[in-house]
């Protein structure tokens, strides 16, 4: 094959290539298929430009350019299955097409996967070249700069979408660094700022971007945000007057009318929301339409205080490690990616993914529970997908499995690191393409799902021990969430111990109110391995079998009074190994059965496990008494 040197760089290229791939200068002539395509593609007509270039592809089915310029059409008419089978092939023969890396990443950006996204966005950053004029890349980009911003843009939104929120401001700042005036960075620099609680600093930014933006929508929108910080901050006066500011201009800005209404809500409807009506009458034409906007937004933000968490799904606790989880499901419950939320036993996991589901807004849709570790494989399948009648021995008729229960809901999968190798293939193709058949059927269920995980193994090991695989594992991994173990959750004992008492006295007759401090330190020194279930289990005990109005040292169980203490400060200190924890969940699972006699049912029911949980651990640890 002839070579050339391209006029632009001197690169030396092959005639294949229809642009240099170090500067993006074009020098291929192009066929009349694809000039027509291209012509096509620039008036918007990209079913004639992808009926155009798929006919250039078959006929040069090793152009990377010819399988790209499918792809490229694909994309613009959200065939991404399309776009991503002829990005593929594009992609093998010629890995360094940057502006396809980049609509990978979009297309993986859209769909949720997250790691997918941000490693295509780095892959576009890796390749970035100089640009020229003469570059085609069908309209996508102009200047190495804007791909370059573009893809710093996107990093900071993913990483604001896992919670890692300084590594999404040092994508921002980079890009305000090359670009000060980029308006767009500024924002998303300013919201990060905000869920950091570093208002002063969200304030400044807000306040530069308002001197740069010229009047207009996208200013309202800054000074709105503004608001919101001053809101947060604790500065009501400043929060109203950037809202009422944004109002004077624009008495439709529905967000400013939301955040005023909301201020007004917390403050009591006092009398300073009266004065500031009167003040809208008096100054604005538009007086009745915010007055009546305002009235609307009030009651909405009260109503939206019965979508939080309720007594069942919260997670109690002022600690520091459960402020985080706390933030990081507010984070996760805004977006619609996949979740996986890892822990130790007893430490919370599905109260978590409930309280995901409960502050999303997909609250009043089902939120459908499954253990996965509880049921064999073929019947976990059929949980999960359903079946159809006569497809298996006693399939007398057609089930809906828990995916098709729900959705437009959230799945909650228990337990994932216990799944065969087999059902995890399936999974992977729900999680990427939200679609599936039920067992002994052909038909395509397709479905809206948000999919929440928990497991308590090391799926890192698991993948090096071939018992997980890698593909589904980075499916899963989009938003991590580690649940802290209750002994390194300073300061919360006794507010689980309040909480489960205020409980237990709503449901039945009992006169504790509260705990002794001489029975909170010996709580304090003990390592809970059970975590918050076992602390549940225990409070339940002690209020069942005594009769008093505070818990003192002489109501604790034998486990508790007669274990090792802690040193000062070991409450965050974790058990050295894996196996001490299956040592001490082995002896509470055979004292628990002696103190309920082997009835196996209400075994289960005081260790916070359903029976064929508990079943299959007798068998993991040889009770012999199943």
């Amino acid at each position: 094959m002839a070579a050339f040197t391209c006029r632009e760089c001197g690169n030396s290229l092959e005639e294949e290539f229809r642009f240099c791939p170090v500067c993006g200068a074009a020098h291929e002539a192009l066929g009349k298929e694809t000039q027509a395509g291209i012509s096509a593609f620039e008036e918007g007509e990209y079913e004639e430009a992808l009926k155009l270039f798929k006919s250039v592809a078959e006929k040069q089915p090793f152009s990377a350019f010819a399988l790209r310029d499918v792809g490229h059409a694909a994309f613009h008419l959200q065939d991404f299955n399309t776009a991503l089978e002829y990005y593929d092939k594009a992609l093998k023969i010629h890995p360094n097409l940057l502006d396809v890396h980049f609509n990978v990443g979009l297309i993986h950006m859209k769909r949720g996967h997250v790691t997918d996204a941000m490693f295509s966005f780095m892959e576009t950053l890796h390749l970035t070249h100089p640009l020229t004029p003469g570059s085609y890349y069908l309209g996508l980009f102009h200047t190495k700069e804007t791909l370059t911003f573009q893809c710093r843009l996107n990093l900071g939104m993913l990483f604001r979408q896992r919670g890692e929120l300084e590594k999404a401001l040092e994508q921002y700042q980079l890009v305000l660094d090359a670009s000060p005036r980029n308006v767009l960075a500024m924002g998303s620099l300013g919201d990060c700022l905000i869920a950091l609680e570093r208002y002063d600093e969200a304030i400044k930014v807000y306040k530069r971007a308002l001197k740069i933006l010229p009047e207009g929508e996208e200013k309202l929108s800054v000074q709105n945000d503004l608001g919101i910080c001053y809101f947060k901050k604790g500065d009501l006066e400043k929060a109203i007057a950037e809202f009422k500011a944004v109002l004077k201009k624009n008495p439709d800005h529905v967000n400013a009318i939301y955040n005023l209404g909301q201020v007004y809500y917390h403050e009591g409807l006092t009398g300073r929301m009266k004065d500031d009506y009167e003040e809208f009458v008096k100054s604005s034409k538009n007086a009745a339409s915010i007055l009546f906007a305002l009235s609307k937004s009030m009651v909405s933000v009260a109503a939206a205080g019965k979508n939080r968490p309720s007594g069942e799904t919260a997670l109690i606790g002022d600690s520091l490690p459960m402020r985080r989880i706390q933030d990081l499901i507010k984070r996760a419950a805004a977006s619609d990616a996949t979740v996986l939320i890892l822990g130790e036993n007893g430490t919370g996991k599905e109260l978590a993914a409930r309280s995901i589901h409960q502050q999303s807004g997909r609250h009043d849709m089902p939120f459908v529970a499954l253990a996965c570790s509880a049921l064999s494989e073929s019947l976990l399948e059929s949980e999960l997908f359903g079946h159809e009648k006569g497809s298996f021995t006693g399939a007398i008729g057609q089930k809906i499995g828990k995916f098709e229960a729900a959705n437009q809901g959230s799945v909650f999968l228990d337990e994932i690191g216990e799944i065969s190798l087999a059902t995890q293939v399936k999974l992977l193709r729900v999680l990427q393409e939200r679609e599936f058949e039920r067992v002994g059927g052909t038909q395509t269920v397709k479905v809206d799902i948000r999919v929440i995980a928990a497991t308590n193994r090391d799926l890192k090991r698991a993948i090096q021990e071939g018992k997980f695989r890698e593909d589904l594992f980075y499916r899963l991994n989009v938003i991590v969430i580690e649940m802290p173990p209750l002994r390194d959750r300073e300061g919360d004992l006794p507010l689980l111990v309040k909480f489960f008492l205020d409980r237990l006295k709503a449901n039945r007759a009992t006169r504790f109110e509260n705990i002794s401090p001489e029975a909170l330190k010996v709580m304090q020194r003990y390592r809970w391995p059970g975590n918050v279930r076992e602390l549940e289990n225990v409070v339940e005990r002690i209020v069942t079998l005594n009769d008093d109005v505070v818990i003192k040292p002489e109501h604790l169980p034998e486990e508790l009074t007669g274990a090792p203490a802690l040193s000062p400060g070991e409450n965050v200190v974790l058990l050295p190994k894996a196996g001490v924890l299956e040592s001490v969940e082995k002896d509470m699972i055979l004292r628990v059965l002696r103190e309920s006699h082997f009835n196996k049912k209400q075994a289960a029911s005081r260790l916070g496990i359903s029976r064929p949980t508990l079943y299959q651990k007798i068998r993991k640890y040889g009770l012999g008494v199943d």
